[in-house]
């Protein structure tokens, strides 16, 4: 599980990010020596970029990036509980927080995907004291859009439909996109600021987008849910202290 939030960076780390992405794509071996000559900074600026991005090292990154760190699972148990081996809390903890920063959060995704977004309504209009809706067309988030705002859009590859149009549109109106990836998408870090990615481990290439399961979509929402209870129950213990 990763996440990527380009808005945590200063201009020099965005210039090292769009560098490294495009080197990377030449070189998937390339080492931190040679990534931080290209970039024209110190190694060890090189480790702090990529810790700051929530990596561990460097190496773990440039797996991540070359696409190294994803696999094709097809037996659907096996994959799912490599999945949840591999969770992980502070991905979940982040993201809690960061719905927390917007005064109305709208759900979005194609077929099955738009289930998942409707689910994390329900529990959502439980928690948080905003606007919450889960849309199945990019013409409702048109008419529901407005300074900060939240687009949340599930997808499981990123591959159905171009989601470029929206974006745009999304930041024209000076809000954010947050998008929830299954599959990693190496374009999808290029072109947008912030992109969870759930799993390294794909389902069969054989299935088609809309054939594929959903389950890391309600297993990560469940523990959003949980996290932002405890969140809930702090802040709530802190105001009674008072």
């Amino acid at each position: 599980m990763y996440i990527i939030n380009k808005d945590l960076l200063n201009p020099l780390e965005k210039n090292i990010y769009a560098i490294l992405l495009k080197e990377i794509k030449q070189n998937n071996t390339l080492s931190i020596i040679d990534a931080a000559s290209i970039c024209s900074c110190s190694p060890s600026k090189i480790s702090k970029f990529v810790q700051k991005l929530g990596f561990k090292s460097y190496k773990e990154y440039l797996v991540f990036i070359s696409g190294k760190a994803f696999t094709v699972v097809s037996n659907e148990n096996e994959r799912l509980n490599k999945f949840l081996d591999n969770f992980n809390p502070d991905i979940v903890d982040d993201f809690a927080i960061h719905l927390q920063k917007f005064e109305k959060i709208i759900l979005f995704g194609y077929g099955p995907s738009f289930i998942s977004g409707q689910y994390f309504e329900y529990k959502l209009r439980n928690l948080l004291d905003i606007p919450i809706w889960a849309v199945a067309h990019e013409t409702s988030i048109n008419d529901l859009l407005s300074k900060n705002s939240l687009v949340i859009i599930f997808s499981i590859t990123g591959q159905f439909k171009s989601f470029k149009d929206l974006y745009e549109n999304i930041i024209s109106k000076n809000s954010k996109a947050a998008f929830i990836l299954e599959e990693g998408r190496i374009e999808f870090l290029e072109a947008y600021d912030y992109t969870i990615t759930l799993s390294n481990y794909h389902q069969s290439p054989e299935l088609l987008p809309h054939e594929k399961t959903r389950t890391t979509f309600f297993a990560f929402i469940e523990a959003v849910i949980k996290q932002l209870e405890v969140l809930s129950f702090n802040n709530t213990s802190k105001s009674r202290k008072k």
